[in-house]
């Protein structure tokens, strides 16, 4: 008896390692046509060719722009040093599920960020979130219904209506936010907690701040019919 249950046991263990190997296939190819679809979008705006992404990319670089402008005149008028500006000190926030942090520019991300990008959700149609990210992913802060307190132990809760103070470091995240070219359109499932997922498309335009890369501006809208 107990030979046969050791082969069945042999056979389950087996059955699942084939099945997670298919499924990290499956994944791979579906990131790799995701890709292409992605570059092939690219090349077709970049080329000159007005599509119907082209106004949330322009959308994306002009609010790029006006948060590295704003930045700039934050360094220069001695409201932040350098050393602020780019720290990547993320201290955790005891107690946060998911996880937040903070870091020492907050206080300027709070005073300077909200004016620019709450302008920019209503610029387009169907615009989810405008946010700035720093290099690491980091959204210190977000739209105003994004940035609620968290509620102890909800965490379906808090992943939908307090996504600031976090560190957005999954492919989309991370690509928007360390992409340094013109532009960079993605297409992507947001988690919005609680095993519910939004499908979206994303422009990203890099912010420049005194000449050295600080993040990337993240705007994300609903696919148009």
């Amino acid at each position: 008896m107990t030979r046969g249950m050791d082969d069945q046991v042999e056979s389950m263990v087996s059955e699942v390692r084939q099945t997670r190997l298919a499924l990290g296939g499956a994944v791979k190819r579906s990131e790799a046509v995701l890709g292409v679809s992605e570059r092939l979008m690219e090349h077709i705006a970049t080329c000159g060719v007005r599509t119907a992404d082209t106004p949330y990319i322009e959308l994306a670089q002009r609010v790029a722009a006006d948060i590295a402008a704003a930045l700039e005149r934050a360094l220069a008028s001695g409201q932040i040093k350098p050393e602020r500006l780019f720290d990547e000190r993320y201290q955790p926030i005891p107690g946060t599920q998911p996880p937040q942090h903070s870091t020492s520019y907050n206080d300027v991300a709070d005073a300077l960020f909200p004016p620019i990008q709450e302008a920019a959700l209503n610029a387009l149609p169907a615009i989810v979130f405008c946010i700035a990210a720093d290099r690491n992913g980091y959204i210190s802060t977000h739209n105003r219904a994004y940035c609620q307190p968290q509620r102890p132990g909800d965490v379906v809760w808090n992943t939908v209506h307090s996504r600031w103070r976090r560190i957005f470091n999954d492919r989309t995240g991370l690509a928007s936010a360390t992409n340094e070219r013109p532009f960079l359109l993605q297409t992507y499932r947001r988690d919005m907690g609680g095993g519910q997922f939004v499908l979206l498309k994303e422009a990203a335009a890099p912010i420049t701040v005194a000449g050295r890369h600080w993040g990337g501006l993240r705007l994300a809208y609903r696919y148009q019919s």
